[in-house]
């Protein structure tokens, strides 16, 4: 491809239980496009149950990419996503057809697009209290992840675990762009690729309590789909994985182990993925380039979303 290659693609975001799987598979279907996954927890091997994959049928309507990619074992990273996504987009669209992202990782999408939350410009905030905002909206992962791409040559002075560190490392990297923007961005911006992808991006909004009520009803439908014995078998395979502590998995685990009942589980998995879906809302608010649509009405959503996949398959 030329050095000015663009390439448009479509990405469908949103909180969990938001409804972008659904009708991003409908979009994908009426341009002929194929679906990429944007998901941290759909890229793990056998856990279908627990993050909600695309059933067998919507896979066979539309291709569906970066699905069980790697072992629960296994870390993946924002980099390696955007590498593997970068790949996987590039290939569709020398087939002619749109790149339909669905997920609900923000970091993920983001680090596609090239911009990062937490490299916004602080407005009237004082440096430190914007950092510790998103320390408590994001894992040290996500800090760890942010901190090598502002800076790796910090990140890699720090510790992995260090948690005090990592964040006494972004208020010194942030302060120092902030004082000299245009040094640090020469510093610390990869070079451009030969290929752009342009990402036209959609956040699925649904009202608080709407959300809530089809939480319920999916962590009520994972637990009566197999989630427990999806949890033993992986924990059979892979005792370690890290996978095994996200949401829905440590709920089933506990039933296994006796530590919770079958009813606690699931309350407790239903609160746990609300606050998830409470941080995914949040840092998809502060998405400036992107369309929100309203998905309350699941219709009028998939029109809605079906309309920009005309207009990004059409490359406007």
């Amino acid at each position: 491809m030329s050095a000015t290659s663009i390439i448009h693609a479509l990405c469908v975001c949103g909180p969990t239980s938001s409804g972008k799987s659904d009708v991003a598979l409908a979009a994908a279907e009426e341009v002929g496009g194929e679906i990429v996954n944007a998901d941290s927890r759909q890229i793990y091997e056998g856990m279908l149950v627990g993050t909600g994959w695309p059933s067998a049928d919507a896979m066979a309507r539309v291709t569906h990419h970066l699905y069980g990619i790697i072992s629960p074992a296994d870390r993946y990273s924002a980099a390696r996503f955007v590498s593997d996504a970068r790949i996987t987009i590039e290939e569709i669209a020398a087939r002619g057809r749109l790149a339909v992202l669905v997920g609900g990782t923000g970091l993920y999408i983001e680090a596609l697009a090239g911009t990062m939350p937490i490299d916004r410009p602080a407005g009237s905030d004082e440096l430190r209290s914007r950092v510790r905002r998103e320390v408590q909206l994001h894992s040290h992962d996500t800090l760890r992840e942010w901190l090598g791409a502002l800076d790796p040559v910090a990140a890699q002075r720090v510790s992995a675990g260090d948690r005090y560190r990592t964040i006494r490392a972004l208020e010194a990297v942030l302060a120092k762009r902030e004082e000299h923007p245009e040094r640090a961005s020469a510093l610390t911006k990869p070079r451009a690729p030969v290929t752009q992808i342009r990402l036209s991006i959609l956040v699925m909004h649904v009202a608080r309590a709407e959300l809530r009520l089809r939480i319920a009803a999916r962590v009520r439908a994972m637990f009566a789909a197999g989630l427990e014995e999806e949890a033993r078998s992986i924990r059979a395979r892979w005792p370690e994985a890290p996978a095994l502590s996200s949401i829905g998995y440590a709920e089933a685990l506990a039933i296994a182990d006796g530590t919770a009942t079958r009813t606690e589980a699931i309350s407790r998995c239903t609160l746990r993925t609300s606050q998830y879906a409470a941080r995914q809302d949040t840092w998809f608010r502060r998405l400036r380039t992107a369309h929100v649509i309203e998905a309350s009405d699941r219709t009028a959503a998939s029109r809605a979303v079906t309309a920009a996949a005309r207009e990004t398959a059409a490359g406007t």
